[in-house]
């Protein structure tokens, strides 16, 4: 019982110091507003700011794309050549894929002569891309 009434002598002399580190332990660390906290905001909210900086470049960029749409039709062309594929009657199409290496074992080629491939018409695209998948398979696996 002695050592615990110097200790409460000791935290009586120095009351002023001990609630303010109780004050400030309260407020670093138990507080639902306490500086840990406050600085892991801070973060987020950096990181926040730098997504909403992002997506406000990638909405500009796509805002110039859709007006370049409206008001070139040569931008309509090339979109429709490159995204769905789409061709003039005098043209034909070749889509060329990279192909993954594990594929390449899996799969066993067949082989698809150079006349089918150009002579594909619309409906066949998906077709056509598939033989040409097999072409490259092929090769690489003649190369090897």
């Amino acid at each position: 019982m002695g050592r615990l009434y110097s200790i409460w002598g000791y935290i009586s002399r120095y009351k002023y110091v001990a609630a303010a580190l109780v004050f400030l332990f309260i407020l670093g660390v138990l507080d639902e507003n306490s500086l840990w906290i406050r600085f892991q905001r801070r973060a987020e909210i950096a990181t926040l700011m730098h997504e909403i900086d992002k997506y406000q470049k990638q909405y500009e960029e796509e805002t110039a794309r859709l007006q370049a749409l409206q008001d070139d039709p040569k931008a309509v062309e090339r979109m429709a050549r490159e995204v769905y594929l789409m061709k003039r009657p005098d043209e034909d199409i070749f889509v060329f894929r990279n192909v993954d290496p594990s594929q390449i074992q899996s799969r066993k080629p067949q082989p698809v002569s150079y006349t089918e491939v150009v002579h594909a018409s619309d409906s066949d695209t998906t077709m056509v891309a598939e033989e040409i998948d097999t072409l490259v398979v092929a090769a690489v696996q003649q190369s090897e």
